[in-house]
């Protein structure tokens, strides 16, 4: 249960999500409970930009959510590590399993980063714009809104995405098959399937259900 994390305030948090450096720009609007753990978090979303959750990924939480570069040095960084990660481990990191959103994201700290794929560096800008409180821990995450199709992994980072673009609609391109096979012949940048988000979240999310229990054998 969370609670074993810590203390925290019970509350509905809706949170505009950004992939930074988009133009026009792709995010996602969730709502989530305070109690889900910043791990939690990453895989709600891993499933409203359709990542596939193969690459590492920390939060970036910077005194005040400032954006400066000083800000950023000195950020909290929440992360799950492999047991073999030739990575070590310093002051300011913190394990994303343990962190809660509601702990992370309060009242003096409004917006924190989201970074996934060291090498691509897909960042992400997670805001809060709303708070409710109460609501039920066990709450499985919505997705309400949204814009833009999002882009596939191990595309080269946001550049590289656009390059992409750029070369399927460019039949001329020496990339344009390769793009097409990449995108498919038929992709549009300007889509976004808010249902299939939320069906994503429900199977990431929903509990299983509980097997039933064999009746016991009345002794003899």
């Amino acid at each position: 249960m969370a609670k074993a994390h810590g203390l925290y305030l019970p509350e509905q948090l809706t949170l505009k999500i950004t992939l930074l450096g988009s133009e026009p720009e792709i995010w996602r609007r969730v709502e989530v409970h305070s109690g889900l753990t910043l791990h939690k978090l990453h895989m709600v979303i891993q499933c409203v930009f359709d990542w596939d959750d193969s690459h590492l990924y920390h939060f970036l939480a910077p005194p005040g959510g400032k954006l400066t570069r000083k800000a950023m040095r000195d950020a909290k960084r929440y992360l799950l590590q492999p047991p073999d990660s030739i990575f070590g481990l310093d002051e300011l990191d913190h394990p994303a399993d343990k962190a809660l959103v509601g702990q992370v994201l309060s009242k003096d700290q409004k917006q924190i980063i989201y970074e996934y794929d060291f090498g691509d560096s897909w960042e992400h800008l997670i805001k809060v714009e709303k708070r409710s409180p109460g609501g039920d821990q066990a709450h499985i995450p919505v997705c309400l809104a949204g814009e833009n199709a999002a882009p596939g992994d191990d595309m080269g980072g946001i550049y590289g995405y656009y390059r992409w673009l750029e070369a399927l609609r460019n039949p001329k391109s020496d990339m344009h098959e390769e793009a097409a096979d990449w995108l498919g012949e038929d992709f549009d940048p300007g889509r976004f399937d808010l249902e299939a988000v939320n069906q994503a979240l429900n199977a990431a999310f929903r509990p299983a259900p509980k097997k039933a229990r064999k009746p016991r054998r009345k002794p003899r």
